[in-house]
């Protein structure tokens, strides 16, 4: 594997400017629907740094709306492999609470799109009136699914990748980790995973 700080692919200045376009575009929608609270439901561990500066953004925008924060734990992957499945580890959503509010689910990434599909099903099933997705940043395209509000669309091709005998391109930092490490760099970069093991 190569040395993880010479493989950057947005810096601290980009992720910032990205993450003020979706407090934006986010404050925008709640000041359309004129409520004073909305939940944001936090995808750990790799959300939180987005989540953090997201909140500091809405904060400025619309500082009368108040945010109530839920963290939950979701497991889809391993290592750097991507699970078939997910599985829920920490975290609840109380139906009581949610019930007819407006829900805001954050996340870091969307990979194959099974996390925030599973997610936003199971948000939309406890009788909110409304949920939306907020992510940093979207792999592979419209192939991800679909994302309310997004920083960065890479548009990888999985074709493409194999031509280059690449299955992957493992992203870290600013919250995501590579290894379990790296999650606290401000920058985020990325490590290719080849087709040969």
């Amino acid at each position: 594997m190569s040395n993880p700080l010479q493989t950057i692919v947005f810096n601290q200045s980009q992720i910032q400017s990205a993450v003020a376009g979706v407090a934006q575009e986010v404050a925008a929608w709640l000041q359309s629907k004129q409520v004073k609270s909305f939940h944001l439901i936090s995808v750990m561990e790799g959300a939180k740094p987005f989540t953090r500066d997201l909140l500091a953004g809405l904060r400025k925008a619309v500082p009368e709306i108040q945010a109530e924060i839920h963290e939950i734990r979701i497991k889809g992957t391993d290592g750097t492999s991507l699970l078939e499945t997910r599985e829920w580890q920490e975290g609840q959503l109380d139906p009581a609470v949610l019930e007819s509010s407006l829900v805001l689910i954050v996340d870091d990434l969307v990979d194959s799109g099974k996390t925030l599909k599973m997610l936003k099903k199971k948000v939309a099933a406890l009788g909110v009136a409304e949920v939306k997705t907020a992510v940093l940043i979207r792999k592979f395209g419209s192939v991800s699914g679909p994302v309310d509000f997004l920083g960065f669309d890479l548009n990888l091709d999985h074709a493409a990748l194999v031509q280059k005998g690449l299955k992957d391109y493992w992203l870290y930092g600013y919250g995501m980790d590579l290894d379990n490490q790296c999650r606290d760099l401000d920058q985020i970069g990325w490590v290719e995973i080849s087709t040969v093991q």
